[in-house]
């Protein structure tokens, strides 16, 4: 039996079907595997050093666009996979919330988020990346489904 969580990724997924979502800032194609490292990258940070969004007013540094900066300049992402990053988790949250426009900053921001939300996003967004992006040119390996 599918679980509601998995229908409404699975309708994110299919929003984030098109060959143009998978392009960054920099007009070069990213793979979905690129997106969801970054996605993942910066959801170990926010857990390790715990990031609680209750903790930590917005600007201290410490919320998910930092951790998405912040990875990137570790080198586990760029300007291209953030971009792209940005697009899957929002087009998740319109999906999950049923709004027609959700910015991912404000979302993880607001008073009530918990990191458990902020991380669960993350993760859900590359597990959708992963499945939905491109792969690698010349490696054949289909992108692995939904779970």
């Amino acid at each position: 039996m599918t679980s509601s969580l998995d229908t409404l990724a699975s309708q994110a997924a299919a929003q984030l079907s098109e060959p143009d979502t998978w392009f960054g800032l920099s007009g070069h194609r990213v793979t979905g595997e690129a997106v969801a490292h970054h996605l993942e990258a910066a959801a170990h940070l926010m857990e390790r050093e715990n990031w609680d969004p209750q903790l930590y007013a917005p600007f201290t540094g410490h919320h998910l666009s930092d951790a998405l900066a912040s990875t990137a300049k570790d080198g586990q992402g760029d300007a291209d996979t953030r971009f792209i990053a940005r697009t899957v988790m929002e087009t998740l949250l319109q999906v999950v919330m049923g709004a027609p426009y959700v910015d991912y900053e404000i979302w993880s921001q607001h008073s009530t988020r918990t990191l458990e939300e902020v991380v669960t996003l993350c993760r859900t967004a590359a597990k959708i990346a992963r499945h939905v992006g491109p792969e690698q040119p010349g490696t054949g390996t289909p992108n692995p489904p939904l779970p």
